[in-house]
C-alpha cells in the first residue's frame, strides 16, 4: 500500500511531484521527494507498516523507490531493489510478491523501472515536453497539468472484446504500462524492455507420480501463504466458498495465522454463501457477510470507477470494493485471496478451449474458426458484434484487423510452448491473470488502504505447475486435479469436488433494476451522440433487455451493459477531469 512518481529530464515546477503524489492520498499519509542530477523520485506510503521502504533508498550515484512489498517480506524494498540491480544482469532471479520500482543512476542518467512477476502493481510511463515522466497509477500522470489527454481508440476497441485493455497501451494515447515481469531501461531518450521472469513448460518426469505431485504442491502452497504474512496480528480473507480462496483459508490456519473473513452475500441470488460459512465453521474462522445490492453498488459506483485508474468491465469490482471496505472498517490492513487457481491449475476456463480443440471440426461454424478467434469469443463481450455497436467513424479509428489475435498467437500458436492446455494456461495468465484480476483486485482493497496478498500468484508455485503434466491439471472434466487432491482430507468433500460457480455477480438483475436510471444516464441518447463511438439502436436494444438473437444467457446482457457504462464513467473521469473525483 504505497505508490512511486517521478521524471528524468529537466526539473519540473515543484507544484507537479506534490500533485502527482497528492493524486494517490488514499495510498499513504506519509510522502518524500528525492531531487537527483537530472531525475526527481517520489515516493508516498503509510507510514509504520512493517514491510514498507521508509523513504528513498541512496547508495552513491544511486537511488531507488519501490512501492509494495515482497514476499517473502524484506525492511526496506526499496534498499532490496538497490542491491539487486547493482549488478548486471538484475539479480531477480527470485524476486517476488506485489511490487513496482525505479533506479536512477545520477552517473550514467540512467533510469530502471520494474514490476512483480505477475503484476499485481502498476506502473505507467509517458514522454512529455522533454522529460520522461513515470507513475503506479494512470492518475499521477493526469495531474501533470501540461499533459494533453486524448482517448486512444484502439485501445478502447480492445477493452471490449477482452473487457480490460491488454498489453502495453492504455486507453490515453502516449501513456503506456511497464508490463509484469519485465525491466524497462529508459536512457539518453532511448527505450529498452526485457523480461525477468517467464514460464514455459518442462514436465518433471517425477511429478508423473500423483503422490509426489499432490505432495510438492502442498507444500509449496502452504509456503507461498506464509511468505506472504508479515507479522501482523490479523489477517483478512475474501473468502468465496470455492476452492481456490477455501485452500488459502486452510493453510492460513496451518501456520497459525489469526484470520478474519469476508464473503459477498446477495440474498436469495447467493451462489456460495453457505459454503462460505461452512468453511470458516470447519476452519473456526470468524466470518462476516457482506451484504451487496443494486442500492449499495450506485452509492459506490463513482468512486469505483475513480479508485479503478483504467477501465475494468467485469462487475465484480464494485462487491470487491465494498468486500475491501468492510474489512478495513473490521480493523485489517492485509488482505489474502484466492485469484490465481483457475491459471495456476487449469481451471473451468480452459474447458472451452480444450473442447473446441478436441471437437471443433464436428461443428461447421468451428472449422474456420482459429484457436485465437475462439479464445477471443470466450470474453463474452463484444468481439464479433462490431458491426452492430461500433459507428462507422469510430470502425475506422480502430486501426486494422488482427490486433487482438496478435496478443494470443505466441501462446495458442506456438508449440514450442508445450501442451495445449499449458499454452491456454499462459494466455491466461498472462492476460486475464497480470492483466485483469490482479490489477484491479489491487486497486479495490488498496482503496481503503489495505494490502492484497495473493498466494496462489506465486512465482515457485507458479513454476512448479507448469512442470506437472496436463493430466493432473485438467483430469478429464475435473479442473485443478492436483489442487484439489492436495486438501481433500483436510476440506468438505461438497467443496473440494464441487463444480466450480465463481463469484456470480447478478449482474442483469441490477443493472436492469435499480441500476437502470444510472445506466440510462450513461448510456442513454445524449451521451451516446456526444461521444461517437456506438450505434444508439444497439445499446438501446440492450438497456431494454434484448441482445442479438444468437446469445441465449441472460447474464450477457448485464455484463455487455456494464461493460459500456464502465468505459463512459471512465471517460468522463479521466478523459473529461482528467482523473478528478
Amino acid at each position: 500500500m504505497s505508490g512511486i512518481c517521478g521524471w528524468v529530464g529537466d526539473a519540473d515546477d515543484k507544484d507537479t511531484l506534490e500533485r502527482m503524489l497528492g493524486a494517490i492520498d488514499y495510498r499513504g499519509d506519509t510522502s518524500v521527494r528525492e531531487d537527483l542530477r537530472g531525475a526527481t523520485l517520489g515516493y508516498r506510503w503509510w507510514a509504520g507498516r512493517p514491510g514498507k521502504s521508509s523513504g528513498v533508498a541512496r547508495d552513491g550515484v544511486r537511488a531507488a523507490v519501490c512501492a509494495g512489498t515482497f514476499a517473502p517480506p524484506v525492511e526496506s524494498p526499496a534498499r532490496s531493489i538497490l542491491e539487486r540491480t547493482a549488478r548486471e544482469p538484475a539479480a531477480l532471479d527470485d524476486a517476488d510478491g506485489a511490487f513496482a520500482f525505479a533506479v536512477y543512476n545520477e552517473e550514467t542518467r540512467e533510469l530502471v523501472l520494474g514490476r512483480d512477476p505477475f503484476g499485481v502493481r502498476s506502473l505507467y510511463y509517458v514522454e512529455h515536453a522533454g522529460r520522461f515522466y513515470f507513475a503506479t497509477e494512470l492518475k499521477q500522470l493526469l495531474a501533470i497539468p501540461t499533459l494533453p489527454v486524448e482517448i486512444d481508440p484502439a485501445a478502447v476497441h480492445k477493452y471490449l472484446t477482452f473487457s480490460f485493455v491488454p498489453g502495453e497501451a492504455v486507453p490515453v494515447k502516449g501513456i503506456k504500462r511497464v508490463l509484469p515481469g519485465h525491466l524497462l531501461r529508459y536512457r539518453a531518450g532511448a527505450i529498452t524492455t526485457q523480461p525477468y521472469f517467464t514460464l514455459t513448460e518442462s514436465i518433471d518426469e517425477e511429478l508423473r507420480d500423483v503422490k509426489t505431485a499432490v505432495r510438492r504442491v502442498r507444500e509449496l502452497g502452504k509456503q507461498a501463504v506464509g511468505r506472504r504474512l508479515n507479522g501482523e496480528s490479523e489477517v483478512g480473507l475474501f473468502l468465496s466458498g470455492g476452492i481456490d480462496s477455501s485452500v488459502v483459508a486452510l493453510w492460513l490456519r496451518s501456520l497459525d495465522a489469526k484470520v478474519r473473513a469476508f464473503s459477498l452475500d446477495f440474498g436469495d441470488r447467493s451462489v456460495e454463501r453457505e459454503q462460505a460459512t461452512e468453511v470458516a465453521k470447519l476452519l473456526e474462522i470468524p466470518l462476516e457477510l457482506v451484504k451487496v445490492s443494486g442500492p449499495d453498488i450506485e452509492a459506490v459506483f463513482w468512486d469505483v470507477v475513480a479508485k479503478l485508474d483504467l477501465p475494468f468491465g467485469d462487475a465484480v469490482t464494485a462487491p470487491q470494493y465494498l468486500l475491501a471496505k468492510t474489512a478495513r472498517a473490521a480493523g485489517v490492513t492485509a488482505v489474502f485471496n484466492g485469484e490465481g487457481g483457475d491459471q495456476l491449475f487449469g481451471g473451468w476456463t480452459s474447458k472451452p478451449m480444450i473442447a473446441a480443440e478436441m471437437y471443433g471440426h464436428l461443428y461447421e461454424h468451428q472449422e474456420t474458426e482459429s484457436r485465437e478467434e475462439t479464445y477471443l469469443h470466450s470474453y463474452h463481450r463484444f468481439y464479433g458484434l462490431e458491426d452492430e455497436l461500433y459507428t462507422e467513424r469510430f470502425h475506422a479509428e480502430v486501426g486494422g484487423p488482427g490486433q487482438r489475435r496478435a496478443y494470443l498467437t505466441p501462446y495458442l500458436g506456438s508449440a514450442s510452448e508445450g501442451a495445449f492446455l499449458n499454452r491456454v494456461r499462459l494466455a491466461d495468465i498472462s492476460l486475464k491473470g497480470s492483466q485483469n484480476i490482479l490489477p484491479r483486485a489491487e486497486r479495490m482493497t488498496n482503496a481503503f488502504g489495505l494490502d492484497v496478498r495473493v498466494p496462489l500468484f506465486d512465482r515457485k508455485l507458479a513454476e512448479v505447475s507448469f512442470k506437472l503434466p496436463p493430466e493432473l491439471k485438467l483430469h478429464g472434466a475435473c479442473e485443478k486435479y492436483v489442487l484439489k487432491l492436495a486438501v481433500q482430507k483436510r476440506l468438505p468433500e461438497d467443496i473440494v469436488w464441487r463444480r466450480k460457480f465463481g463469484m456470480s455477480v447478478p449482474v442483469t438483475d441490477f443493472v436492469l433494476g435499480p441500476l437502470a436510471p444510472l445506466f440510462e444516464e450513461l448510456l442513454g441518447e445524449a451521451s451516446i451522440a456526444k461521444r461517437g463511438m456506438f450505434r444508439p439502436a444497439y445499446v438501446r436494444s440492450l438497456l431494454a433487455g434484448h441482445d442479438v438473437p444468437s446469445e441465449l444467457r441472460k447474464r450477457r446482457i448485464g455484463e455487455r451493459l456494464w461493460a459500456l457504462a464502465m468505459l463512459e464513467a471512465w471517460m468522463r473521469t479521466f478523459i473529461d477531469r482528467r482523473g478528478a473525483a
